[in-house]
């Protein structure tokens, strides 16, 4: 059974779980907060550490061959520490801490958050959710182990998000993913609320952290970017606020960066800058203890994935110490740009179309020219950011979902501006603006999605209409018989309630022998079917190996939540595949 396709729950019995599982994991984050880091022990910090942990302990537990077992402990087990810890709910909404909205600025930042709430439970569509981020977890949970590199492409992306994302997909839930980042935007928001006194200053750092349009990339799917930033933003926050950095300190904030960098790659750049300046800040008190300590964490975090990505390859190098992705599609992931009518960094402000709003930053960035004052602190955060986005531009994605992890920490550093003659409420009503925008495509997302979380008939249309590729894939799962097992040139492979074999690594250099693997691994599993879109690149390459066509497909819709984008069609053929004589047909 596929719970995407054939769900066991409607999607408010989903959220029901989701729920219980992130307050589990803050029980969790409780209990090693109140043994080992004392002073960190509130709702945000609970949270972020709990799933760092969890998320790196299933990562190394799966290279041992255990992720099945492990899988079933921690998943039943923070499920029922959730059902236990559930007054915690009662705690966050007590009616001396919960902001009544009262005013234009807090209405609309209550009306978003709960737009961006609906939106992150609705059923998965996108297509990057639907390929890798979903199909590895699912993957994990039917063979007990890792893709191979060789095998899938994007599957080399993946990171401790989706080891954490599998608890819940046992479960029977899939919303898991989105729902834990917006709540633990909710719980930054909540953590600066109790350090600001000035509550005109909490509302436009709420304003400004709210009204970027990207937001709605990052809040509507599993993609674990949101979590990572709030990682690297909570960790710059507790580093600036502290004058000395004792051990205990130094550890639980190195904890939260190397996570980072764990749930994604992209995120060793923003997060080295940031812990150079931990240890920098550290070691000065404490050499000795300091760089131990620095030793034990990197072998702890990075010395399972390196192990792994040297027995996984002939041609070992530097850079797979950290990841496996081969060089041509590094190359192809860092100069992919969104907006690619304009140049870096036009494309962060200004989108290609209407349709791809969500694509771009908004204009936070500008305000800091018009409240900036002398502080040591801001003027310190100002040059990390502005070395993190030097590095990100040389070395990374130049993107707007990567780049709002530095309106997080702009947040952080205007947090740390006392000055009282900055007229903040001015500032609120420009931003207001966008963030009405925002609250408004926040508000479409999430109305087209409602009725699909009260019934799996609902839930079924919307994914038809909406998610990339759905309506194809689902065709492909009802007219093969039940032993059959696919080669897909399909993305949203997360979707096939069979085995199957993604085609992607075949549109990147490999050498000979990793393209043998590739064959030698369809033809041990027995794939039985491929299945091709209509006028296929790979078709000449499996031309010989194909048998009869078993069916070929009516037009469909390929499905995007971007209503610009809905009429997109496309059929696909399934051919019987000839499995047994894979390495002398394939030219």
């Amino acid at each position: 059974m596929n719970i995407l396709v054939e769900p066991i729950y409607i999607g408010l019995i989903q959220t029901l779980i989701s729920f219980t599982i992130i307050s589990g994991l803050i029980f969790c984050g409780n209990i090693i907060s109140t043994k080992f880091f004392k002073n960190y022990n509130n709702l945000l910090l609970n949270l972020l550490l709990s799933v760092v942990i969890f998320s790196q302990l299933l990562k190394i537990i799966s290279f041992l061959g255990f992720f099945k077992e492990a899988n079933l402990i921690f998943s039943f087990f923070l499920f029922f520490a959730g059902i236990y810890n559930l007054k915690f709910f009662y705690v966050l909404f007590d009616k001396n801490k919960l902001l009544i909205p009262t005013n234009i600025f807090e209405i609309s930042i209550a009306l978003t958050l709960l737009a961006f709430f609906i939106t992150s439970i609705a059923p998965p569509s996108m297509a990057d959710a639907l390929e890798y981020h979903y199909g590895v977890s699912l993957y994990l949970l039917n063979f007990n182990e890792i893709p191979k590199t060789y095998m899938w492409a994007h599957s080399n992306l993946a990171g401790n998000g989706e080891f954490i994302n599998s608890l819940t997909i046992f479960l029977g839930t899939d919303n898991f993913a989105s729902l834990l980042q917006i709540f633990a935007l909710s719980c930054f928001l909540l953590f600066l609320r109790e350090k600001i006194q000035n509550k005109k200053k909490l509302l436009f750092l709420c304003i400004f952290v709210l009204g970027s349009p990207t937001l709605l990339q990052l809040v509507s799917g599993p993609k674990f970017l949101l979590f990572p930033q709030i990682l690297t933003a909570s960790a710059l926050l507790l580093i600036l606020e502290k004058k000395k950095i004792e051990s205990s300190d130094y550890i639980f904030i190195a904890i939260l960066l190397m996570g980072a960098v764990q749930f994604k790659l992209s995120f060793l750049l923003s997060s080295l800058i940031v812990g150079i300046f931990l240890f920098l800040k550290s070691f000065i008190n404490n050499k000795i203890n300091i760089l131990i300590f620095s030793i034990i964490l990197l072998v702890i975090f990075f010395g399972p994935t390196f192990l792994w990505n040297y027995n996984q390859l002939d041609d070992f190098n530097y850079r797979n110490i950290f990841t496996t992705i081969p060089p041509d599609f590094l190359s192809v992931l860092s100069s992919y740009r969104e907006n690619y009518n304009y140049i870096y960094p036009l494309n962060l402000f200004l989108p290609n179309s209407i349709g791809r709003i969500s694509s771009i930053l908004g204009f936070q960035f500008f305000i800091l020219f018009f409240i900036y004052r002398k502080n040591k602190d801001l003027n310190l955060l100002i040059i990390i950011t502005f070395l993190a986005i030097s590095l990100q531009y040389f070395l990374g994605m130049n993107e707007a979902r990567i780049y709002y992890e530095f309106i997080l920490w702009l947040a952080v550093g205007i947090y740390f501006l006392n000055d009282e003659n900055i007229n903040f409420t001015f500032f609120s009503k420009i931003l207001l603006v966008q963030l009405l925008a925002v609250c408004c495509m926040a508000f479409y997302f999430a109305l087209i999605s409602l009725p699909s979380l009260f019934s799996n008939e609902h839930r079924d249309k919307f994914m038809k209409k909406n998610s990339f590729e759905y309506s194809a894939v689902k065709w492909v799962n009802d007219v093969l018989p039940d032993d059959a097992k696919v080669i897909s040139e399909l993305r949203s492979v997360s979707l096939y309630k069979m085995e199957f074999m993604p085609m992607d690594r075949l549109g990147f250099y490999q050498t000979k022998d990793q393209l043998t693997k590739y064959l030698n691994f369809i033809k041990e599993r027995k794939f039985n079917y491929i299945v091709l879109k209509e006028n296929s690149s790979h078709f000449l390459l499996f031309k010989n190996c194909l048998g009869n066509m078993y069916m070929e497909s009516p037009d469909f819709k390929m499905g995007s939540r971007n209503p610009i984008n809905t009429n997109i069609r496309r059929t696909v053929i399934i051919y019987e595949f000839n499995y047994k004589d894979l390495i002398d047909c394939v030219k």
